[in-house]
């Protein structure tokens, strides 16, 4: 029997629109917002945009919201909430009502976001832990509910908590392979909180999961191990996300946390998650053009991306030392290029481009060490300041305006952060014996009507202050957008 707020609606629990006449049907002279079928197109640019991207302000676990407030539950999910963003809500069936859920209640809707960077998938046929407020069910990319496989350890602690279980610690070490990416666990890895003279410690499974339980309240260290592995110190001591109040002064602020240490309440449990790098190496030595070892030179590992080209920035770098040697770590298995001064859209310091063996990338193995990677890199070049005038094709000075440097190939080295002053000026870091492209953009939004103007010009920096004009045309005609 369901409860009253989910009986079973008369048509289908949600009808997905035919888009299969969507081909070519766009009118030129209708509304956006009225074109149906354009609404997936939409939804995915707006997936694709930094900007529209989920933002999360609650740091909130499936622990956190053990608090008596919360709506939690164990449900299979009966019909998909939608591929991409997502068509609507999904409707599950609850298998173990575990907080405050209504009694009598077998099924339920469940909104999802969808439509939004925040949607949150429910798929056919898989279970979930649902942690949501009540009495409108919902869950998002923000939200603590997680996809039971895997996980049956969380929900083994949420009844345990539930039912007045002691302290416990749990989580996953996770393995680093970037550095904002994680995949998969680290098994056989030795988490380790000490306090004091008490110590408790724990294995990962072979999915690189682990729990500590029994512990009493109060501050440990948390240090985790393995061989072959390295800490990733940077994920592990990251903020924990908690608020406090500031008496002095009188808001709630982000508590400062002391790297390493982990705070354990009474009759809580803890989800903390850490991470480890494969302690793989690449070392070499890096030398002038006349043969002498470079000392004070970075060195930098790209790894590829997935069409086997090189990442526009470096996993890692290290400094030559006085010998000429580098060693860049840690780093995980797969293929590099090492470069210096090898950024694929920045000119960062003064020492010439350079690329090891033509940018021939160097493979890796898990943990592994790739020796005797020899640089040879040019002499450090002279920096200088290039001013840079942009003008209208009236000869006058133009604010506002953007700046690229790029090699005479049509490399980027430089893009400008500022824009022009009221002067029409900025200024750029540059190089003495450098040749530059030097190309100034101009957008102007007005009564829906975008002008672009845009100029080129080349220049030879001989000296530490070099000054070039760089004069703008329109690119093309003005175009009013759709109404």
């Amino acid at each position: 029997m369901r409860g009253t707020g989910s009986q079973a609606p008369e048509t289908p629990f949600r009808r997905t629109p035919d888009r299969s006449q969507c081909l070519f049907s766009f009118d030129p002279s209708s509304r956006l917002a009225s074109n149906g079928c354009m609404r997936p197109l939409l939804l995915a640019l707006l997936a694709a945009l930094p900007a529209w991207s989920c933002s999360c302000v609650s740091s909130q676990t499936p622990c956190t919201a053990l608090d008596g407030h919360a709506v939690i539950f164990v449900a299979d999910v009966l019909v998909d909430s939608g591929e991409g963003l997502g068509d609507g809500p999904a409707l599950v069936r609850i298998v173990e009502p575990l907080q405050n859920v209504p009694a009598g209640l077998q099924e339920a809707s469940i909104e999802t976001s969808a439509g939004s960077s925040c949607y949150r998938r429910l798929r056919a046929g898989e279970r979930y832990v649902i942690i949501t407020d009540g009495p409108k069910y919902s869950v998002s990319g923000c939200s603590p509910s997680f996809r039971l496989t895997g996980n049956e350890y969380i929900l083994d602690a949420i009844r345990d908590q539930l039912h007045g279980g002691g302290p416990r610690l749990l989580g996953s070490v996770l393995n680093s392979t970037g550095t904002y990416t994680r995949r998969g666990g680290v098994p056989g890895a030795i988490v380790e909180l000490t306090r004091g003279d008490s110590r408790h410690t724990a294995t990962t499974d072979g999915e690189g999961r682990y729990v500590i339980p029994g512990l009493d309240a109060g501050r440990y260290r948390l240090t985790v191990r393995r061989d072959r592995f390295v800490p990733d110190e940077e994920y592990n001591n990251r903020w924990s996300g908690r608020m406090a109040a500031n008496p002095q002064t009188n808001r709630i602020e982000p508590v400062k946390d002391v790297p390493g240490e982990i705070e354990i309440l009474p009759g809580s449990c803890v989800i903390r998650n850490l991470a480890m790098w494969p302690a793989g190496r690449i070392q070499g030595t890096v030398r002038s053009v006349d043969g002498t070892l470079a000392a004070g030179v970075p060195v930098q590992a790209f790894p590829l991306d997935g069409q086997g080209k090189r990442e526009s920035s470096p996993l890692q770098t290290a400094i030559t030392g006085a010998d000429g040697a580098y060693r860049i770590e840690p780093l995980p298995a797969g293929p590099y290029v090492i470069g210096i001064n090898a950024r694929r859209h920045h000119d960062e310091n003064a020492y010439p481009p350079a690329l090891y063996d033509g940018g021939r990338s160097v493979f890796l193995a898990e943990s592994g060490s790739a020796d005797g990677i020899e640089l040879t890199v040019g002499a450090p070049r002279t920096p200088a300041r290039l001013h840079v005038k942009v003008l209208d094709a009236d000869a006058r000075p133009l604010p506002g305006a953007t700046v690229r440097l790029d090699t005479p190939e049509g490399a980027q080295r430089w893009f400008s952060r500022d824009r022009t002053d009221g002067s029409g000026e900025l200024a750029a870091p540059v190089y003495v014996g450098q040749r530059y492209t030097v190309t100034a953009f101009h957008y102007t939004h007005r009564n829906k009507t975008t002008r672009e103007l845009e100029g080129t010009t080349s220049v030879d920096v001989t000296s530490p202050e070099a000054a070039v004009i760089v004069v703008l045309q329109e690119r093309k005609q003005d175009s009013p957008l759709d109404p």
